[in-house]
């Protein structure tokens, strides 16, 4: 039954693609935008789609129920590109027969990319456990289907949140973390693509689909693409999609593509801030490869009908677009120091503006020693081959645009912040360059180089599939029904067995008022509740709350009924909360042994904690 309903959400993922297809397809013929390539065509007209989807939805969030908004624009999309889909799924079945009629190589790479998909795929469909997700990526999205669209002050990541959940809101709108997750898949899939169509452009197409294959088979993608549960994928793929598209500014005056250039673009910048690096980065090579104000002038149009929502959204919040990095400008008696010194310690990395640290982000060589992980390992390729791209490549417009975009983007994320995963949005870019220039030695007559080209390939294609086989076996036996969904959480998820201890405890009760928390991983929680960590509550300012009287009106304004000790209340604020508990204002209520995960998660230690429910008895 697991694995029925997995590849069910699956279906309903390529139903959604198809949606997005039809309409962006519709929308590229109504601007008489010609692209006689069927598969960037296709990519093109998913991008226009999905971005157009987001929008239409940031700003319904304003006017109609969520739920039904949904719905609605998903019907509507579905019914204006209807007319096209007779066209969208010729195309494929031309793509499907050019496969067929490619040589064995092509054809044994191509099931290689279609299983390690369909692996991935299914892997996806496995019950939410990444740290990042159940903080924030999903939990903020669901807070807005149970409580509406209003800022929750009380989680400063949720302003950071940008297009890409939206995304994961219209799964969650439609019932189905399955299909949310599937959203987040379809992009790690549509950047694969894109990528080989890149490097065909130089090579042949058994060389394009290792390109494919190489990049599913990152760590830092195969991560991404199935058990994270974030949306960064979706910037790899609009950026690559850029770089296809910026091509056709060259010696062109079409106005659509311009602009659809810029829309390309407002999805980048709309989805996270460092976005804008990368938006910035295809509007540089946009520039150089047309050479026209007009038509910059159209695409920064087009960038900022597409990417606006998130910084609109937040500046009708709190007066800051990028809250909450300019309020310390803008309002400086408003900001939290404690909260924004965290955000500023957790997302830049000091001691980046050397020489030797700004060439690394580039070439994807650069690591950070202080929290080193598998999701900063690129792995060699760009280190090793993309040289070779600048050497031996002929000099196209594809060149200089991926050229521009990938040092752009690399040396903008130096700078800014410092944070090799931030790089991830130019991988796919770069990982077609480096193959274009592995290809080009592979065919000279240096035996050395080839060798070592091919045992470069070899090799990491082997420790990637192993990697990705080791990772993922858990999910994959969640999601096929081998692993219960509990059992998969209780081994899987940190702190889901204090999620379910709070669920339990307070039960019924929700209407009396709000739980606070200290946890840092809310989503499975089915009861009111605010969460209380001062490192990521903008609410919770250890400067304002520093006596039992300013907790005990903090307390009645929030409507908070119980307060979770599990073991100790961060040392920040623990004064006088401890306080009250020796006044008598906090009671116990409810407590249980619970087991969580100890430290990283990836080490698989474990402890037992005693977990205190306190009754706020003001």
């Amino acid at each position: 039954m697991a694995l029925i309903a997995s590849l069910a959400a699956l279906c309903g993922v390529a139903l959604f693609a198809m949606i997005c297809t039809g309409l962006g397809h519709r929308l590229l013929r109504s601007a008489r935008l010609t692209i006689e390539n069927d598969i960037e065509r296709l990519l093109y007209s998913v991008a226009a789609g999905v971005i157009v989807f987001e929008a239409a939805l940031a700003v319904s969030e304003y006017v109609a129920p969520v739920r039904a908004s949904v719905v609605v624009l998903l019907v509507a999309a579905a019914v204006f590109g209807m007319s096209d889909w007779k066209v969208i799924l010729l195309s494929a079945l031309g793509i499907a027969r050019r496969i067929r009629n490619g040589s064995r190589a092509e054809h044994l790479l191509a099931a290689a990319v279609g299983c390690v998909l369909l692996l991935e795929g299914i892997a996806a469909m496995a019950p939410l456990t990444g740290s990042d997700a159940l903080h924030y990526h999903f939990a903020e999205p669901l807070r807005t289907l149970r409580t509406g669209f209003h800022p929750d002050f009380f989680v400063t990541t949720s302003f950071l949140t940008g297009q890409g959940h939206l995304l994961i809101l219209a799964g969650l709108a439609l019932g189905s973390e399955k299909l949310a997750m599937g959203f987040l898949y379809l992009p790690g899939a549509l950047a694969a693509t894109a990528a080989a169509c890149l490097a065909r452009q130089w090579v042949s197409r058994p060389w394009a689909w290792l390109v494919a294959l190489a990049f599913l088979l990152n760590p830092v993608v195969f991560w991404q693409i199935s058990t994270a549960g974030v949306p960064d994928l979706w910037m790899a793929f609009f950026a690559i999609a850029g770089v296809l598209l910026i091509v056709r500014a060259h010696g062109s005056d079409s106005a659509a593509s311009a602009i659809l250039c810029g829309v390309l673009a407002g999805g980048l910048a709309g989805a996270k801030y460092v976005g804008c690096v990368f938006a910035v980065a295809l509007l540089v090579a946009y520039v150089w490869e047309s050479r026209s104000l007009k038509r910059a002038a159209l695409f920064f149009a087009g960038a900022l009908g597409a990417g606006v929502w998130p910084y609109l959204r937040n500046f009708v919040w709190t007066g800051d677009p990028v809250f909450p990095f300019a309020l310390r400008w803008l309002a400086p008696s408003r900001v939290n120091a404690h909260a924004l010194a965290y955000l500023i310690e957790t997302t830049v990395v000091r001691g980046q503006r050397s020489i030797e640290a700004l060439w690394r982000f580039p070439f994807f060589a650069a690591v950070n020693r202080s929290n080193v992980g598998f999701w900063e390992f690129f792995g060699p390729f760009c280190l090793l081959f993309l040289p070779l791209f600048f050497w031996k490549a002929k000099r196209t417009p594809h060149w200089r645009a991926a050229l521009i975009v990938t040092m752009c983007g690399g040396l903008g994320i130096s700078l800014t912040s410092g944070m090799a995963r931030y790089v991830l949005p130019v991988l796919p870019i770069a990982l077609a360059a480096a193959f274009v220039g592995a290809a080009a030695v592979s065919t000279s007559e240096w035996k050395f180089a080839r060798g070592i080209i091919s045992v470069s390939i070899a090799g990491f294609l082997l420790l990637g599939a192993g990697g990705f086989a080791v990772y993922a076996r858990p999910a994959l036996s969640a999601a096929v029904g081998l692993t219960s969904r509990e059992d998969y959480l209780q081994q899987r998820a940190p702190d889901y067995a204090t999620c379910e201890f709070v669920n339990r405890a307070i039960a019924g009760k929700g209407s009396e008022g709000n739980v606070l928390v200290f946890f840092r991983h809310v989503y499975a929680l089915q009861v009111p509740y605010l969460y209380g960590d001062p490192q990521d509550s903008w609410a919770i300012d250890p400067d304002r709350l520093a006596t039992p009287e300013a907790w005990r009106a903090f307390l009645r304004q929030n409507r908070i009924r119980w307060i979770l000790r599990a073991p100790e209340y961060p040392e920040e604020i623990a004064v006088p909360l401890e306080k009250l508990e020796r006044d008598g204002v906090l009671t116990p209520f409810a407590r249980e042994d619970v087991t969580t995960f100890e430290g990283m998660r990836i080490l698989g230690i474990r402890k037992t904690m005693t977990a205190i429910i306190l009754q706020v008895k003001d």
